[in-house]
């Protein structure tokens, strides 16, 4: 049952005030419920690590609403455990189907197109909707027939709830490329022949990779990096080699331990880290200030700029050369509560419509 919130405030167990009573002005605030301490249910099975977050709030900052609280979710969750796929799911809808993760997984762990996959949207689906639908609440036009259309083509966009994402495409990283097999440029004549197109058009792609080989050589001094880079398995050299340490902080901002969180395709964290230490820069990665001079909201996580956030991230990972996948399994994966008078249902209307505006 849902407690009223007391006159005075929120108080701890040991009888100090809670920090966060005001909404509006708080420090960032990490609380871990479950952690590696391996708690099990009353079967025996390991449960997951669940911990609260609560990022800081100060008077005279924008906090982006939603996508300002994605995208300090993605950064401390890359610095606690940093699992390669993230679930999205809004406060007011809860799983309807144990094996809704499981669904999605077939898609983003698919030998052949699995690596270009960003996320799996499922359709919304919702408890306490009338018989006739008064409201059109379900949504039939566009959950089942133009969301399925546009599967066929570069995938549906993302809704804002119900969403399993790879954490790599919100990142700002471009898709990853199919590498095409060398072929000659004249087929007519025979295999032992070696025409001139030939061999000139060998020489011009001998001389375009001897330049594209000098652009991608980054001088050793400037990587200030080195130090994070050792002792952590699963890197992908050939980002970090491209992107020193300036562009990498331009970028992600000034946290070590996140920016080698990023390069980790597989998710993990840095051996030897300390519990102590991951908190502490947890909490840094939550500060108000910390996206300041940075790509976050602009290339980087949830983007800002629009009250239909979820759209516009979604778009920007199509544009980075990204598939998504819509999945809809026979029970609903999710489910949530919809607006139950004219009113509220007016103004969801009304906002998608607003955010449509603004993106086009």
């Amino acid at each position: 049952m849902a407690q009223k919130v007391p006159e005075d405030g929120w108080t701890m167990q040991d009888g100090t005030p809670w920090p966060g009573n005001n909404v509006r002005d708080h420090p960032g605030m990490i609380q871990v419920f479950l952690g590696h301490d391996g708690v099990r249910d009353l079967e025996g099975n390991e449960l997951p690590r669940l911990i609260y977050v609560s990022r800081e709030k100060r008077p005279g900052f924008d906090h982006h609403k939603k996508a300002g609280a994605m995208n300090a979710l993605v950064r401390v969750s890359a610095v606690i455990s940093n699992a390669p796929f993230l679930l999205n799911v809004d406060c007011d809808h809860y799983i309807n189907n144990s094996k809704a993760l499981r669904e999605a997984m077939c898609f983003m762990m698919d030998p052949i197109s699995g690596k270009k996959i960003c996320y799996v949207q499922f359709p919304q689906r919702f408890d306490g909707i009338d018989r006739h639908d008064r409201y059109s609440n379900r949504n039939v036009v566009f959950f089942d027939i133009n969301m399925k259309g546009l599967d066929g083509i570069q995938g549906p966009i993302y809704v804002g709830t119900g969403c399993v994402f790879r954490r790599q495409a919100l990142y700002g990283y471009d898709a990853p490329v199919k590498k095409k097999p060398p072929r000659r440029t004249c087929n007519c004549l025979p295999k032992w022949w070696c025409c001139c197109c030939c061999f000139r058009s060998k020489k011009k792609n001998r001389k375009s990779k001897s330049i594209e080989k000098k652009k991608n050589e980054v001088p050793k001094h400037i990587h200030a990096l080195e130090n994070i880079e050792e002792g952590i398995e699963g890197i992908d050299n050939e980002k970090f080699s491209l992107m020193p340490q300036i562009k990498f902080e331009k970028k992600f901002g000034q946290s070590p331990v996140f920016i080698a969180s990023t390069l980790m395709e597989d998710g993990g964290i840095p051996k030897g880290a300390t519990t102590a230490s991951l908190l502490k820069e947890a909490i840094h990665v939550i500060s108000c200030g910390y996206e300041d001079k940075t790509d976050w909201g602009k290339e980087v996580g949830w983007i800002y700029g629009s009250v239909t956030e979820d759209i516009l991230t979604g778009f920007k990972m199509h544009c980075h050369g990204w598939r998504s996948v819509y999945c809809m399994p026979k029970r609903p994966a999710f489910k949530g509560s919809a607006p139950i008078n004219l009113s509220d249902r007016l103004h969801q209307v009304l906002r998608w419509a607003l955010g449509s505006v603004e993106i086009s």
